[in-house]
């Protein structure tokens, strides 16, 4: 395994505290959750430009990118369900995590079939960033006060709504 590998299984396992700092429900857990999941956050990009920097990119190692991705963005949203299981920010966490099945079963089905997958687009790496500024919002605000569990859900629906268009753009790209 690479070094990018690696930090790619880091990202997995740093769910696990970033969950449980979560449930603590106190300013300073949700801080060091914050920060865990930022720093979750930034080794999305790191280990990508480790593996074309350093010229190891490897299937495994794209594969586990995206497996990363998709739980730490998918988990740590239910997780959240948990403390707001409002209609409100529900409906956003399943348009979200249904964008994701979505798109990973295309691109399953696309890999089996051999065909052309489409490119990540600007929309698609847009989207992950905003999501993760979301997340992080969603994490803080409870300790912070109403004002910013507001502004974290419309952050949450915006997030939302750029993942269905980077769905309609991967889709109107494929088909």
């Amino acid at each position: 395994m690479t070094l990018a590998t690696y930090i790619t299984c880091f990202r997995i396992i740093l769910i696990i505290p970033i969950m449980y700092l979560i449930n603590m429900e106190s300013f300073a857990t949700n801080l060091i959750a914050l920060i865990l999941f930022i720093f979750a956050a930034l080794t999305d990009s790191l280990d990508g430009y480790l593996a074309r920097k350093t010229d190891t990119k490897t299937s495994l190692g794209a594969l586990l990118d995206l497996l990363a991705d998709k739980l730490l963005v998918c988990l740590v949203l239910i997780w959240l369900i948990n403390s707001n299981n409002y209609l409100l920010f529900i409906i956003p966490v399943l348009i979200i995590i249904l964008r994701e099945i979505t798109i990973s079963s295309i691109r399953q089905f696309l890999y089996e079939y051999k065909v052309v997958r489409p490119k990540v687009s600007y929309i698609g790496k847009s989207k992950t960033t905003i999501q993760f500024i979301a997340i992080s919002l969603i994490i803080i605000a409870p300790s912070l006060g109403p004002i910013y569990v507001t502004l974290s859900l419309y952050a949450l629906w915006f997030a939302a709504l750029i993942s269905l268009l980077s769905l309609y753009k991967y889709l109107s790209d494929w088909y």
